[in-house]
């Protein structure tokens, strides 16, 4: 084992920006008080020691699964959902703190972890703790006013207690028990020994809607200071005692395997090295900083067996899924009346074909885990979107009962979906358990983007049977390509009768008013790792349909705004979308000369019908010297009732831009096995200055909350391919779009 160097003295003076955030930043932000260090809040002594207790929180008393609270009335709130850019992070604790009356200037939050009460059963998943989905406000969103409604209740009655009068005639505010009649209060602080002696109550009474003071605010992020100063913790940031570095390299193909190093010896007497890992999939160089592992990684010298997989390319798993669209094999997931009938006997057939392509997620932090390896147990620390997966992957690999690997979860730095797959998380545990100390192994942006879980690319076939008033009185949708399902939940697909919820999306539950429906699929399997990514299979699905919508209009001679209405006319709440969203941008009125317009609608069901997520969407763009530029956006968004407001517009806005991404830049290409990408040189974002004004309508609503992290990236895409339209006088049905950019 190589002795590890000191650090050369230009590499001590240097400063990372991080750490100088960290030495220079102001430490009076009053958002919600005090630090933001996402550490685990767990049953596990282990999850509670360092950085936790350094911050005090070790005199915080514990009221229910949610809540602590110190003696001078701090709170921290548990967040079991980790923070992956939708906002969580404040908006699930400002539904706890209102049904509490807890002080909002004196909460914190802290990562939690471990306890059943922060799994959800929910999107086809057995019941664990993870996010994903869109899914933390729906499925939290009564829990936790139900814990802020325990709490303040025990609270109410021993203040009353205390104060020496009936709890009806007390009330509760910022943290304080207050006697009515006389003023007189008492802070929550002051009760916690009353309170640790009182039953809590499984049925609390909860607020009325008009006593909210918190819900419904456009209150400002909690977790934005921390992440400007550099306070904030993410899975890179991690840094425990002992721990050492490593970096991976991954086989040239897609699904090659390492046979042996050739130069293993050689690579570990290079500086800083102390061990060259064999994992299944990879080899792991572990050193003392990353920086050396990497330089190791890239000098090693690595025999490769490809032989599991035949070569692969772009090219021909297109033309596969060409071939499907003709074959007499789908798998039938709707049929409504008599199609066949229909289009048999019609005198006017409209059809066209659309494509998208494999994509990545190509988060901003690239995966990334910090595994100690004991003998008899584990911990993890890391940007983890699952945290139970984790729990029963290296319990099952490593022979450790789940509930002896402790997770502590960090800031995710972008997931999108990718860092609910534990492959990274499995890297560093090998490479830990190799050499018997916490290992954090980062994986290169290179090999994140060459060895994803990519979302499948997809094919369809739309026609449709026009009746004399221009709609369509029969309508045939064919969708192929690599499911989803069949290549990661074969249960369910086999379940629903061979075919795939996900590749189907808003297709199978069609809401357009349609009276001869036929929806079917055929599963064109490819040697492709898929999982789920941010929207799933609506970015294609919603592409499909709301161009064919368009084009369908366009052939009838309606307007794409009438058209919709008159196929949604039995749904008042889709009606109402469509309606706001074209009073914002001025649909009635024509459009600025040289402006053109594309309008895109979709009704986002959550995973297992958790949701409805009604979204209206119009573009408006110019074409300036044969590049187009994006001007402008409005999105109206039905997501229920609003807990914030703000974070409703930021998902928006981010989500716009996202998808925007996707519609003219994003595409996963293979070649001999291979992925072609590598980088954001060859797979580029939208640049800030493409980015067009975004208006987003929230629409007032007394449903329930509903999902919304996802829910606006399916129809930008036909939008923008229908403005083009309106300007170009041709149809672009591939994504990416083939149009550059002004």
């Amino acid at each position: 084992m190589a002795a590890h160097p000191a650090e050369p003295a230009e590499a001590r003076r240097r400063e990372s920006r991080r750490a100088f955030l960290k030495r220079s930043a102001a430490t009076g932000f009053a958002i919600a008080g005090s630090l933001v260090l996402p550490l685990a809040w767990s049953t596990h002594s282990e999850a509670a020691e360092g950085a936790d207790h350094a911050q005090g929180t070790a005199g915080f008393h514990e009221i229910n699964d949610w809540v602590r609270v110190d003696p001078d009335g701090r709170t921290i709130i548990g967040l079991s959902q980790c923070e992956v850019g939708q906002g969580v992070y404040t908006g699930l604790p400002q539904v706890l703190a209102d049904e509490m009356d807890a002080d909002w200037r004196r909460v914190s939050v802290e990562f939690v972890t471990g306890r059943d009460a922060y799994r959800i059963s929910a999107a086809n998943e057995m019941p664990q703790q993870f996010v994903g989905a869109s899914m933390s406000v729906t499925m939290f969103y009564t829990r936790l006013r139900i814990a802020g409604a325990q709490a303040r209740s025990a609270f109410l009655k021993a203040g009353a207690e205390r104060l020496g009068v009936r709890p009806t005639q007390c009330t509760t505010k910022s943290g304080r028990v207050i006697h009515l009649q006389t003023g007189r209060s008492v802070g929550y602080g002051e009760l916690l020994d009353d309170v640790a002696r009182l039953p809590l109550d499984p049925q609390p009474r909860l607020k009325p809607e008009s006593a909210h003071t918190l819900i419904g605010q456009p209150l400002g992020k909690l977790d934005a200071p921390a992440k400007v100063s550099g306070r904030a913790q993410f899975g890179v940031d991690v840094n425990v005692p002992g721990m050492l570095n490593g970096a991976i390299r991954m086989a040239p193909t897609l699904n090659g395997k390492p046979v042996a190093v050739r130069n293993r010896d050689a690579v570990r007497a290079l500086p800083g090295v102390v061990d060259v890992v064999q994992a299944k999939d990879a080899i792991i160089v572990v050193a003392a900083t990353y920086w050396q592992a990497k330089k190791a990684c890239d000098a090693l010298d690595v025999q490769w067996d490809d032989a599991g997989t035949p070569p692969f390319d772009s090219a021909t798993i297109l033309a596969q899924r060409k071939a499907a669209l003709m074959s007499e094999r789908a798998v039938v997931a709707t049929h409504v009346g008599d199609a066949a009938a229909q289009f048999a006997n019609a005198q006017r057939v409209i059809e066209a074909d659309y494509h998208t392509p494999y994509i990545v997620h190509a988060t901003m932090e690239p995966v990334n885990a910090t595994v100690h390896v004991r003998e008899h147990d584990i911990e993890v620390w890391g940007p983890i979107q699952g945290q139970d997966k984790v729990r029963w992957t290296l319990g099952a690999i490593f022979k450790v009962p789940s509930d002896k690997v402790i997770v502590n979860t960090t800031f995710l730095g972008g997931s999108f979906g990718r860092k609910y797959v534990p492959d990274f998380v499995i890297h560093a545990a090998v490479a830990s358990k190799a050499v018997g100390r916490p290992v954090k192994v980062i994986r290169s942006r290179e090999d994140d983007i060459r060895h994803g879980f990519y979302r499948p690319g997809v094919s369809a076939r739309l026609r449709a049977v026009l009746g004399a008033d221009g709609y369509p009185e029969a309508l045939h949708i064919r969708v192929t390509g690599q499911s989803l399902y069949w290549s990661i939940k074969r249960d369910y697909f086999e379940k629903a009768g061979g075919w795939d919820e996900t590749m189907l999306d808003g297709l199978y539950d069609l809401g357009y008013r349609v009276p001869n429906l036929l929806v079917d699929s055929v599963n064109v399997n490819q040697p492709i790792p898929v999982s789920f990514m941010r929207s799933v299979g609506s970015t294609s699905s919603v592409f499909f349909l709301e161009n064919f919508i368009n084009e369908l209009a366009n052939a009838a001679h309606i307007d794409p705004l009438a058209y919709r209405r008159t196929l949604l006319r039995d749904d008042p709440l889709a009606l109402r979308v469509l309606d706001r969203a074209a009073a914002k941008a001025g649909w009635s009125n024509k459009p600025a000369a040289g402006v053109h317009r594309g309008l895109a609608y979709c009704l986002y069901t959550g995973r297992g019908g958790a949701f409805t997520t009604y979204v209206a969407l119009i573009v408006e763009l110019r074409i300036v010297n044969g590049n187009a530029k994006l001007e402008r956006v409005v999105c109206a968004v039905d997501c229920g009732r609003a807990i914030n407001p703000m974070l409703i517009r930021q998902m928006v806005e981010g989500g716009i831009g996202f998808a925007l991404t996707n519609t003219f830049r994003s595409e996963i290409t293979f070649k001999d096995g291979a992925v072609e990408q590598q980088n954001f040189a060859d797979y580029p974002l939208l640049y800030l200055a493409q980015m067009p004004k975004v208006e987003v309508v929230i629409v007032d609503s007394d449903r329930a909350p509903q999902g919304c992290g996802e829910v606006v990236l399916p129809p930008v895409a036909p939008a923008v391919a229908e403005a083009l339209y309106q300007a170009r006088g041709t149809r672009l049905r591939s994504m990416p779009l083939d149009q550059p950019l002004a």
